[in-house]
Parts: C-alpha cells; structure tokens; sequence
C-alpha cells in the first residue's frame, strides 16, 4: 500500500466532512507527512482538484526524486502569489488549513482575497498522532542510535570533562550512527544542575559523586526520539538521592502498566503523579508526565493533569516522571512509548535501574 496515497485518501474524507474543497498547507511537516517531500519551501494543495506541491527552483531535482504520489509544480516567482492565482483558476473557494501552522499575515490574506478558511487542526493532528507501521519503525530506529550515542558517551565520561563537550560528543555519535541530525538541543547536567528540568549545558566539570542526567534525541528520516535516563559518577551521591531516583523509577513503572488503548491521558499523569506526591514530594514534580512524538519532538497527543483525550493504538508518546530539588538534584526517567490495545510497547531499551559510572 502507498502510505501516502492512504494518507491523502484520509485527508480528502476529512475535507469532505468539513465542506472544504481544499487542503492547502505551508507547512514543512505537514507537507512531508503528505508528500514525502523533506524541502523547507513547498506548498500543498490537496482536494477536489487533486494533488500537488508547489515548490521552487532550489528544490526542482529533490522534489521529483523524492515525491512520487502528487503532480508537481516548479514555481519560478512568488510562491505564494503562485498558490493563490492557481486557487483562483480553479475556481477555489472553501479552504482547510491548519490555522496554529498559518501565520497571521497569511491568514489575512485569504481572507482579503475572498477565501473562506476553516481550520481542520484537530482533524489532522489526530490523524498524525496514530502512527503506522513505517512511522513506528523509524522512531524504533531513532532511539536505538540515540541508545548507542548514549553509551558511546558514558565510555567518554572522565573527571573535568564539562556538560558542554559531553552535549557536543553526543551530538557527533548521532551522525555518525546515522541520524539526520541532534532532535533538540541535547541536555547534559552534573552535580546540583541536575535539579533544572530543562537546564542547559555548561562548563561545569564533572567531578566524583555528581549525578549525571542525558536527555537527548534525533532525527532519523524525519522522525524523532527521545529518552532521559539519570546516573551518578563514581559514587551515589547520599540516600536522598537513592530514594528519589527509586520513587522516580517506579512512578513510571506505574504509569508505564496504566497505558493502553482507550484510557484517558490525564489518568496516565495522575498514576504517577500520585505515586510522587503520596511520597510527599510532589512539590518537586512540575511539568507533564508527557508528549507525544513523531515528525516534531513535542506533538499531541499530550499526557497531562489536563487533557481529556483518550489514548489509541499507535500513538507514540513519551514517560518521563522527574523530582528536582533545588540545589541539590535532581532525577527524570524517559521513555518513547508505542501504545497498544493491551498496553505499551516500550521503544527506548536502555536500562533504568541505579547505575554508578566507574
């Protein structure tokens, strides 16, 4: 089966259902989900009318060579003004577009030019959150190089060595295990810096007893990966630190034998939400449980206190519990998850219990 077929075939039942006549997109991910085509200049038109991408010149050798299932159009002026004279010829009027991916100016200008806009962003997004088969493998394939460029790191790890040069070596493992490239500025934490839950790298120097936290993911074809995991360096730190790394740990657990097909997000965050906060700690755990993953690193659907959405087979997301304690540490446990109709397949291998980096 042509995926992309299958998806533009989705797309054209959702349009029907909203009274649309067309699909118009500027965005990247989008127009990759939809096309195959991975160009950062492109527009796609989809619907009554049938199936193209407008992209330019810089583009023209890539576009043939990757997009196989749309009629494509090599614009040689303005883009945009090129998409809308080819609405007008068309006698386009009824517009679906994915409003949080048009900018405001855009937006305007449909409007000024007499289109009627209606924003199918939920319609879509949920299509993109069930992943298939191929999309599954290429987020297994992800975590796996990021896996390797973990270890690859750990093997590096020496006293002195900074936050900074650890964040750049993984970086370098991910190309060359065969990623695209870094999926978000890769996280690297010692000592007392592991306590921010998005802290950036410095040149702070490990030294002998500092907790070590890794959060960090790639691009592989597109799709992304995610995993943290949290270690000390040559000795665990003290009992505080034992007894929130295994709190940590087994929060997730918990959530992890919660998630299934049909159970709703928010009670996936209450379950280890309330594993953390009946230990009294749940001042130190302030962020979701969650996200999910795919062609952007943070997409629905979103494990949250306040999201209602039920979750389906296929859906990718993310676990990740954390207790930070200012100025003195921190701990979050990541995992890239699959969701099935009897639980969850676990993507990221990488080993969880307390690791002591000699």
């Amino acid at each position: 089966m042509d995926l992309i077929r299958e998806r533009l075939r989705k797309l054209k039942e959702i349009l029907q259902e909203r009274d649309c006549e067309v699909f118009i997109s500027f965005s990247p991910v989008e127009n990759r989900y939809f096309s195959g085509f991975t160009g950062s200049t492109s527009c796609l038109i989809s619907g009554v009318v049938g199936d193209f991408l407008f992209t330019d010149f810089r583009y023209e050798e890539q576009v043939y060579n990757e997009v196989k299932s749309l009629s494509i159009k090599i614009i040689r002026k303005n883009l945009e003004e090129e998409v809308i004279n080819f609405l007008k010829k068309h006698n386009l009027t009824k517009l679906g577009i994915v409003l949080e991916k048009t900018s405001a100016r855009l937006y305007e200008r449909f409007k000024g030019e007499g289109f009627s806009i209606c924003g199918i962003d939920d319609d879509i997004s949920y299509m993109r959150m069930v992943k298939d088969n191929n999309e599954v493998n290429l987020i297994r394939e992800a975590c796996k190089i990021t896996e390797v460029s973990i270890e690859k790191a750990i093997e590096v790890l020496k006293e002195g060595i900074s936050e900074k040069d650890v964040a750049g070596y993984i970086e370098y493992q991910f190309k060359v295990n065969g990623a695209e490239t870094a999926g978000f500025d890769t996280i690297v934490l010692f000592g007392s810096n592991s306590s921010l839950p998005h802290g950036k790298p410095s040149k702070k120097g490990l030294k002998p007893g500092d907790i070590v936290l890794f959060d960090c993911g790639c691009v592989y074809k597109g799709y992304y990966s995610d995993i943290t995991r949290t270690f000390v360096y040559g000795a665990i730190p003290g009992l505080w630190f034992k007894e929130i790394y295994s709190i940590t740990l087994d929060a997730q657990k918990s959530a992890l034998g919660f998630i299934k097909a049909e159970v709703l997000s928010k009670d996936v965050d209450y379950t280890a939400r309330y594993y953390i906060e009946k230990r009294g700690l749940g001042k130190f755990f302030g962020h979701g449980l969650g996200h999910g993953v795919g062609l952007e690193i943070h997409e629905p659907p979103r494990l949250s206190k306040d999201s209602t959405l039920k979750l389906k087979s296929g859906m990718v997301v993310t676990v990740e519990p954390g207790i930070y304690i200012p100025g003195k540490g921190g701990v979050r446990i990541e995992d890239t998850v699959l969701v099935t109709d009897t639980g969850c397949e676990i993507l990221t291998s990488m080993g969880k219990e307390l690791r002591v980096i000699e």
